[in-house]
Order: structure tokens, then sequence, then C-alpha cells
């Protein structure tokens, strides 16, 4: 299979040194040193999400950890409240709406950020939770979390968030900004093969989790819960994956959160100039440090320029899912990627678009 560089919003390039620990051979997870290898895996995803909670590790892709927070939080014919902002905020509605729970909708236009305000004035005593987006992947806006979670805490509701696309390339304080429960996966700005996702779950969350009704057997947290005391997990996990993260998140940890989303903005900032100067519109007024949506000129099919870029020049980005697959495209900024990968897309992206005037 020919091996294009990956620049679309996961999977991701991959350090060579971390894709390297996937080819370990395997262990026994049943153990007192692996049980001590997950704990120490915890403290860095309690780092990674600046939460003092724990955080539960699900052999799933993200969309995992998103109907683990549904079915554990609530039951059949509870009320949320769910922003759609565009496909994976809608996928917060489907799940919902697939286990029984009525939703109430704010719908935004795609590329725009939701007024926090709109947020408060739909809040109901009823609301049991409110589902966001920390980064709507499918074009690459973030919300203004931090202001979100300072309305939702005082209320009857949780704040859920969806931190695949964001968590450790855009600034999301878990416990300082009132998010009650965070999910995220390994193959966006953890630059790790896809297979594993994480949840956390505040107090305030876990109270409804007690409560809970709806059916759930493999994302069951309460099990996941009594497992993480000791240092395992329910089921069988990916292990070569658990060895990948151990490492990234120790390099994460000497690099320091910081410095790790300063250099994510750094290289979504070159990129966004550099469609500038090409004449190409970025879409939002708040753009992700991961995912830069980019409006293509209306004479030119996005679809027909990913496939270009993908035959023609090795080069993988993605059209934006949904209504705007033919309008816009998705350029990914996570993982083992720099300035001259950035340079290249740039050229090319001259040159397809030179030869279509």
């Amino acid at each position: 299979m020919k091996r294009n560089l990956l620049m679309v919003a996961g999977p991701t390039e991959i350090e060579d040194d971390v894709l390297a620990y996937g080819a370990r051979p395997l262990v026994y997870n049943r153990t007192p040193e692996f049980s001590e290898h997950i704990l120490k895996i915890e403290k860095g995803l309690q780092e990674l999400f600046v939460t003092k909670n724990r955080v539960f590790i699900l052999t799933s892709s993200g969309t995992g950890a998103m109907e683990t927070a549904v079915v554990n939080l609530l039951s059949s014919g509870d009320k949320v409240l769910v922003v759609d902002a565009g496909t994976f905020g809608h996928r917060w509605f489907e799940i919902a709406d697939a286990y029984g729970v009525e939703c109430d909708v704010i719908k935004v236009p795609q590329g725009i950020s939701v007024d926090p305000e709109l947020i408060r004035s739909r809040i109901t005593e009823d609301i049991k939770a409110v589902f966001v987006t920390a980064n709507e992947t499918s074009v690459g806006i973030t919300i203004d979390l931090k202001k979100i979670g300072l309305l939702v805490k005082d209320t009857n509701a949780v704040l859920v968030v969806d931190a695949v696309s964001s968590l450790g390339s855009d600034p999301l304080e878990t416990d300082n900004w009132f998010c009650d429960v965070v999910i995220t996966s390994t193959q966006k700005a953890l630059a790790l093969p896809p297979g594993l996702s994480f949840i956390t779950v505040s107090d305030k969350a876990w109270s409804l989790v007690e409560k809970s009704t709806l059916p759930k057997y493999y994302f069951n947290l309460k099990e996941y819960r009594a497992n993480m005391l000791r240092g395992q997990t329910p089921f069988t996990p990916a292990i070569s994956l658990l060895f990948q993260l151990g490492k990234r998140l120790e390099k994460l940890h000497e690099i320091g959160l910081t410095e790790t989303i300063s250099i994510q903005r750094k290289k979504s900032l070159y990129l966004r100039k550099g469609c500038e100067r090409l004449g190409l519109s970025v879409i939002g007024d708040s753009p992700s440090n991961g995912v830069v949506g980019i409006k293509v000129p209306e004479h030119l099919d996005a679809f027909e320029v990913v496939q270009i870029l993908r035959k023609e020049h090795g080069v993988e980005i993605a059209p934006s899912p949904g209504e705007d697959k033919h309008k816009v495209i998705r350029i990914g900024m996570f993982g083992a990627i720099d300035l001259s990968d950035i340079d290249k897309l740039l050229n090319v992206l001259e040159g397809v678009l030179s030869e279509a005037m």
C-alpha cells in the first residue's frame, strides 16, 4: 500500500521512537507490573486533561467514549441540551437519540462558534446534561469552553465535552473550567494509532452515573472505576497501544503541555497565513490549532482537490464531511509534521490552483 504524508485530522504522522514501542513483545496484562504501567499512564493523562479526577481507559474509538458518556450519565426519557455545529456535534444527538434521550438541539451554522449565552438561555431545570464539542473537527472551529463551563456549573446540568480533536492541541483545563465529563482519543493530538479513548468524570457527574438506568455492559464506568483502583481495565486492553501511550505521555511531560499547545498554534498559524497568501479563505472566527478548515474557490471541487493531492502528490488531506464535502478541505496539524511539510502542502496547493485558473 502506498504511504502518503498524513495531514488529515487523524490518524497522524507518528514519531519514530513512539512508533517503535508498538512493536515491543506483548506481555500479560493481569500482573502487578502492568498495573503499575496503567497507573503511571493515568497520571500522565491527568496532566493532559488538567484534572485530579480519575481518567478511564477504553479500548475504542472516540465515538465509543461519547457513547460511554451518554449511557453512564442518563436514563431513558431524560432531557439534554446538545450543541450541533457540525458532523461531530450532531453525533452527540444521534447517540443520545438512539438511547431514548430527549434532546433540545442548538443548531449552529457550520463554521460559527456557539454563543455561550445562547446555551445559558436554553438550560432549564429538567436538563440533565449539556453536550458540546470543543473543536468541531468537520471545519476546525473551537468554542469558548471556559465561559460555557462557568455558565453551566451553577445549574443542575453537567457539562460533557467532546475534546477528541482539541485536548493537547487547544487549551482545555478540565477542573478549572468546570467541565464535568471530558473525552478524547489517541489518533489526533496524542499522535498515536487509533484504538484507545479516555474519559474523566467529576463528582457532580458521578452522581448521575449512580442513578443511570440506560443499558450498558462494555462501557459500564462503574466497572472501569473499580478496576482502575488496582491499575486494571475490566476487559483486555490494546496492550501495544498502551506501550506507545506511555512513551508519548513521557515526551509530553518533558516538553510541557503549554509548550506542546504553543507548537500546535505556531504550525496552524503558519498554515493559515500560507493559505491566505494563496487567496484561500480560512473558515471561522475561532479556528483551532489542530484542524484548519479552508474554503476552496467556487470553480473548484474540494473533494477533487483532495483526490489530486492524494494520487498525484502523496499528501493526504480530507474534505469536510457532510454537506460541505465539495466546498471545504480540512488540514490536520497533529503529529510529527513540521513547517517543511506545511511548505510542501502549500506548494502543491498553489500548483493545483494555478492549473485550475
